[in-house]
């Protein structure tokens, strides 16, 4: 049985690697229905496995009617198809708003086609490698977005690469060696403004305001500077708002929620119309932000249509690697 493959550096239980590996080679026909598969004491000295580990897979398999024993004959297969109940291991960074967008579509997508238990590592390192080292071996497959650093490359690694998918950040990182759905920030936030520049006009300076404490994308403040620089704007960014009073003729690109709602305040405070006196480009969309100060201009990815094409990946077993579509949304703000 030559596609079964046992990973002896694999934290998965090796019983459970059997199982998995009989259970892709029906999918994928390469084992049918009738069909003799080798047997308990075959696959011990294949795979240098004990007669415990198989016999316990087989007998996993044997409850559940995907295979049967013939006296006398040996094990076969005893089903053509195998429906097996995906189980999703979903690791978001930190709960928003936008995220629960993304669920809910992603849910939808699903169709009852999968359980989804969903975990937040809010980038602490000893949270995101326990949560992942505690998961292996008990879901079909996992969505994870990660830490933006190649420290947790080895505990990802742990993860079957067949079951891995990447979401939203760690494109340029891992976007390339496992199926993901991620925004591409450098390119989205420079076509963003470029496509906002007669709107633009008005205003002399672009400041971009960073969260303290912030994981932000670096490509996205990359992205930024490049369209300043190219574009002849005078540019910042900083943690904080300049000192003292906000400045009259600046677009405010604000990347938090909080961020934004200091910002309008002090607008508010310094008598400034949005729009007129100073713009606010927020970061990622939320129905919300249609109505506060008479709408928020945003840049935002498309979140529905994120949940929807990961969903796509995984119930087809897709191994693409999809760059999220991402637009200005103009509102009054700008």
């Amino acid at each position: 049985m030559h596609s079964l493959k046992i990973e002896s550096s694999s934290i998965v239980p090796k019983y459970r690697q059997v199982i998995d590996g009989i259970h892709q080679a029906i999918e994928t026909k390469t084992l049918r229905q009738n069909q003799k598969i080798p047997s308990i004491n075959e696959l011990s000295q294949q795979y240098g496995l004990s007669r415990d580990t198989v016999l316990t897979a087989f007998n996993d398999l044997q409850s559940r009617g995907i295979i049967i024993s013939k006296p006398g004959k040996g094990y076969y297969i005893a089903k053509a198809t195998v429906s097996r109940q995906r189980k999703i291991f979903l690791l978001f960074d930190k709960l928003t708003s936008y995220k629960e967008v993304l669920y809910d579509a992603f849910k939808t997508q699903l169709k009852r086609q999968a359980t989804v238990e969903i975990f937040f590592h809010n980038f602490h390192l000893k949270t995101f490698e326990t949560l992942i080292q505690e998961s292996l071996g008990k879901y079909t497959d996992y969505v994870i977005m990660p830490i933006p650093t190649k420290t947790v490359a080895g505990v990802i690694k742990q993860i079957p690469r067949d079951k891995l998918y990447i979401l939203d950040r760690g494109r340029r990182l891992y976007g390339q060696t496992y199926p993901s759905v991620c925004q591409s920030f450098k390119k989205d936030i420079y076509q963003a403004l470029h496509s906002s520049a007669v709107l633009l006009q008005k205003y002399h300076k672009l400041i971009l305001l960073i969260p303290e404490n912030s994981h932000i994308p670096t490509d996205l403040v990359r992205g930024f500077k490049q369209y300043c620089t190219e574009n002849g704007w005078s540019h910042l960014t900083t943690k904080k708002l300049p000192t003292g009073n906000i400045e009259k003729g600046c677009v405010y690109l604000v990347l938090d929620d909080r961020g934004l709602v200091s910002l309008v305040q002090e607008a508010n405070a310094n008598g400034f119309q949005l729009g007129k006196d100073i713009g606010i480009i927020s970061y990622n969309d939320t129905p919300l932000k249609s109505i506060v100060a008479n709408g928020i201009t945003t840049i935002s990815t498309d979140f529905s249509m994120m949940g929807k094409n990961l969903a796509d990946l995984i119930l087809n077993k897709r191994k693409d690697h999809i760059e999220n579509p991402s637009s200005l949304i103009r509102r009054s703000s700008l």
